[in-house]
């Protein structure tokens, strides 16, 4: 099979979705089928060594799209046509509905081309709340209703993510729930070689301390924010941690609540990966995984919570939250522990928990790992992929 995959933003810049589509492609083409990435991220300095091409359209395109819809959907089907006559592609997959997916359909249907749909976030999910979600804007939720639906096939990361599908009146039979994924051989090498008092030095953290890993950007659906008050409830039971949240942005924490982070560091050198290898989450984020003793997420919404499954990997103890994206990724007390999302108190009962309780700790510790290798393993979702795309074009033969 010929596939592209057409998503605006990808190397040297990357989030969940530009990871997942690098870790399908790399997959595909180490299947035997063919890969192409088709973005509107500028060309890097340095070209990364992958297994696939990477083809890039004009950084404006989204803008375009956004701010000049007929004029970005016209220079977006010149080009897809382009793309198409040049390369054949079997079928199209693109990541992130908005805008690309809404402006490229019409396309694929008019010339009867298969497509694939993968939703990842705000561009399909709402959180009024905090602001969260594209379709708050209702002009662009009409566009969602009407062009969402014209794909052949979709992939929700979550049954939570599904859900929207369908109330969007897409047909369950079209949707296939497919994960995140891990390489777990990787976590596993660098595990097995570890000296995690080197690593802690590396970063100049405690060697003897309870470390506490949180991991992404800093956005208001993360929860981060509640981080300070959940270290104020550990500091005030006596427990003696630190707590470094690794990620873009994440300073912005310390700065909102200075002095009450005095167990809090920010970490913010791995939110990018350049050179001539292509490698996330980087060697120096998987030995700081590696190198704590729980990881805590507490997140108000997610799609899926990639470094769940990172941390799964890492064989991490997790606390997170009851919230969408993530109930279907952690279950209580199996593979960690789950508190009311936006409730400090109760998140850090769960960390305590896991301080004072080893035997509790290993044990989610080990379904963790074992759970990863079982589900989330890239070999194993990229197969998935592989079926969906199959069927598919079963129907066009």
């Amino acid at each position: 099979m010929k596939i592209a995959h057409l998503i605006a933003q990808f190397y040297p810049y990357f989030g969940g979705a530009e990871i997942c589509v690098h870790n399908v492609c790399r997959t595909l083409s180490d299947s035997g089928h063919s890969a192409t990435v088709i973005c509107t991220t500028p060309p890097a300095a340095r070209k990364p060594d992958l297994n696939y091409e990477i083809i890039h359209l004009f950084s404006r395109t989204s803008g375009l799209l956004r701010e000049m819809p007929f004029i970005g959907k016209y220079y977006l089907e010149y080009e897809l046509s382009r793309l198409q006559r040049k390369h054949k592609f079997d079928l199209w997959q693109v990541t992130m509905g908005y805008p690309l997916a809404i402006y490229a359909v019409d396309f694929f249907r008019r010339n009867k081309i298969p497509c694939v749909l993968r939703c990842c976030g705000e561009d399909i999910q709402k959180y009024p709340s905090i602001g969260y979600g594209y379709r708050l804007d209702d002009g662009i939720d009409s566009l969602v209703k009407s062009k969402y639906p014209l794909f052949d096939g979709f992939v929700a990361l979550t049954p939570d993510v599904r859900e929207e599908y369908e109330k969007l009146g897409i047909p369950n039979e079209k949707i296939r729930i497919i994960p995140n994924g891990v390489d777990t051989a990787k976590f596993a090498d660098i595990k097995s070689r570890l000296d995690r008092k080197a690593v802690r030095r590396k970063f100049g953290l405690d060697e003897n301390k309870v470390l506490i890993l949180t991991v992404g950007r800093y956005h208001p659906k993360k929860g981060f924010d509640l981080i300070p008050a959940v270290a104020q409830i550990l500091k005030d039971k006596g427990l003696d941690f630190q707590w470094i949240v690794a990620g873009m942005n994440t300073s912005e924490i310390l700065r909102k609540f200075p002095g009450r982070c005095g167990d809090v560091k920010s970490i913010e050198n791995f939110a990018k990966s350049g050179g001539e290898t292509f490698s996330l989450p980087s060697n120096d984020l998987i030995e700081l995984y590696c190198a704590s003793d729980i990881f805590v997420l507490p997140t108000l919404i997610e799609t899926f919570g990639m470094v769940l499954v990172e941390a799964m990997a890492a064989g991490l103890p997790i606390v997170t939250t009851d919230a969408p994206g993530v109930r279907d990724v952690i279950s209580d007390n199996v593979n960690g522990l789950k508190a009311p999302a936006g409730n400090p108190e109760a998140l850090a009962d769960a960390v305590c928990s896991l301080i004072k309780d080893t035997a509790l700790s290993g044990r989610l510790s080990e379904t963790s790992i074992r759970q990863a290798k079982e589900f989330y393993d890239w070999k194993s979702v990229t197969g998935k992929y592989i079926l969906l795309y199959g069927d598919i074009l079963k129907v066009y033969s």
